[in-house]
């Protein structure tokens, strides 16, 4: 299970290290497209999603655990939509924008790790899911913030 994450992971801490190394250009620093940042914390986000869907579908299936399951699929159903701004919005780039991106940042990356937190599983499985959030968090957040630093461009006076 561990080799399925961290692989993903290492993959996306590069993208993100590529898409950041561009910012060191003569003019300052370049604005990145919100597309950008979604494509980097996307693949994450839908891994995450891929096993909490799994984790709540065995949990359901248990009767000793089935409420967990519910409560879960509950909480991930109010999250979905938050990540879907960004997440679908990555196909179709007009719908990804810096509010989104924030709100995913704000709202949607403590949302899901509150849940893994609340949920029945192994140690190692809520470390591997946490640490998948974690990068997504991470990119989003950090060149969200490099975005919010700019500054504004100027404007001619003709």
């Amino acid at each position: 299970m561990k080799r399925f994450i961290l692989a993903p992971l290492a993959v996306a801490l590069f993208a993100c290290a590529a898409g950041l190394s561009g910012c060191t250009t003569t003019g300052g620093a370049q604005p990145i497209p919100p597309a950008q940042i979604a494509a980097v914390a996307c693949p994450q986000l839908n891994l995450v999603h891929t096993q909490l869907v799994a984790l709540n579908t065995a949990l359901e299936a248990s009767t000793s655990t089935a409420a967990f399951g519910k409560k879960a699929d509950a909480q991930l159903a109010a999250i979905q939509p938050i990540i879907n701004g960004v997440c679908n919005g990555a196909a179709a780039a007009p719908a990804v924008n810096f509010a989104n991106l924030q709100t995913l940042v704000q709202t949607g990356f403590p949302a899901l790790s509150t849940l893994v937190a609340s949920l029945p599983m192994s140690a190692t499985q809520e470390a591997a899911i946490q640490a998948a959030i974690a990068v997504a968090e991470t990119a989003a957040g950090m060149v969200n913030s490099l975005q919010q630093a700019q500054p504004a461009p100027a404007t001619s006076s003709k």
